[in-house]
């Protein structure tokens, strides 16, 4: 199991954190360890088949960083100025030993805070003059474990099982992967670091392992915003989409209603009526068709009228005007029933050679009257 010492900065709040006993030692609380990803050099974590100063990602995840057991683990155990060669042990403490953790670890959004009681004069003293940053000596378990966080940082192991066997102030971060936890010294008779915030404005924090802190954490929540932005606008479109669903329904159904008054059905009775008398004319007197469906009675018409084509695949367009150009022929020729009629009505008011002239009264008495001088009178 591999030994290790994380660095973390915890600057002194002021002297609302700080507690003199009256035995003068110094009470004050920290932040010992956090949560997330860390990295380590490969030679630290024994990893031989790589170069000895390659950085490996590590993960320590919030139910790990935070389990009651390790978070219990804090309690008791020794505080140093600095980290031991080695784990603090019964044959070394008296050596290294300047105070105690007074308190077990408590989870402070992604960090352990723990309560420190430093007893010793000069580490007293350091802390002081700016000694301010913490870390923890533990043991871990390194679990082979490829993944990606929430933030999108890839890993390749999990720290699993964290014993705390100290906890250490150190002034600056010791060579190695430590180093790089953004756990710097605070800057002194410099500029703090700043925290640029959207609108421009700046914000100062007590060194940069805060400022990165920060700045990562408002980067997440950009995102959590851009997406909460993004799934709104969706749900938007989609009340809009449903809405213009809503208005085409709204719209069918008032034409539906439309078409289904007494005018609409009695214009529409008319037109079939109209249309069934034209489609007689084209087809002949016997023509019948049960359709509502101005176009069906033309095709049907139609297909009496001129069976060599296959009116069912021909478009409305086209049927109505085949339709009307068969309308047109049959009203310019008369069929042959009707030349018939005619035909028929001329012959009977023609005269015959042997027909007599009907007998005129008028014209037998005259014809009498004249005759009487020949004698023919008494």
């Amino acid at each position: 199991m591999p030994i290790l010492f994380d660095r973390q900065t915890y600057t002194i709040a002021g002297s609302s954190r700080r507690e003199r006993t009256p035995d003068g030692y110094l009470r004050v609380p920290g932040f010992a360890a956090r949560t997330g990803i860390q990295q380590y050099l490969a030679r630290e974590l024994d990893l031989t088949d790589r170069n000895p100063t390659e950085l490996v990602n590590v993960y320590r995840p919030d139910d790990e960083v935070f389990k009651p057991d390790s978070l219990a683990s804090y309690n008791a155990m020794d505080a140093t100025n600095d980290h031991p060669t080695e784990l603090v042990n019964a044959d070394t403490y008296k050596a290294v030993t300047v105070g105690t953790v007074a308190s077990e670890g408590r989870q402070v959004g992604d960090f352990v805070e723990v309560d420190l009681l430093i007893k010793d004069a000069q580490a007293i003293a350091d802390v002081e003059a700016g000694k301010v940053q913490l870390s923890a000596g533990y043991e871990a378990d390194f679990v082979p474990e490829r993944g990606t966080t929430t933030d999108g940082q890839p890993y390749e192991f999990v720290q699993r099982n964290i014993r705390i066997n100290h906890v250490a102030l150190v002034k600056r971060a010791r060579a190695g992967a430590q180093a790089r936890l953004h756990d710097n010294s605070p800057t002194i008779g410099g500029n703090m670091p700043r925290v640029i915030l959207d609108d421009g404005t700046g914000v100062e924090v007590a060194d940069d392992a805060t400022a990165t802190l920060i700045s990562s954490r408002i980067t997440a929540l950009q995102a959590k915003v851009s997406d909460a932005e993004s799934k709104a606008e969706k749900a938007e479109m989609n009340m809009e989409k449903t809405k213009a669903e809503k208005d085409e329904i709204e719209e069918k159904l008032e034409e539906a209603k439309k078409a289904s008054s007494d005018a609409a059905i009695a214009e529409r009775v008319k037109a079939v009526s109209s249309t069934l008398e034209s489609a007689r004319r084209v087809a002949g007197d016997s023509f019948e068709c049960d359709s509502m469906s101005l176009s069906a009675i033309q095709r049907a018409a139609l297909m009496v009228k001129r069976t060599a084509i296959d009116w069912a695949d021909k478009s409305d367009v086209y049927v109505q005007a085949a339709f009307d150009v068969a309308l047109e022929s049959a009203d310019a020729a008369p069929d042959s029933t009707v030349k018939a009629q005619h035909a028929q009505v001329a012959r009977d008011a023609a005269p015959k050679p042997d027909d007599k002239e009907p007998e005129n009264p008028r014209k037998k008495y005259a014809d009498s009257i004249e005759s009487a001088w020949k004698g023919g009178a008494e």
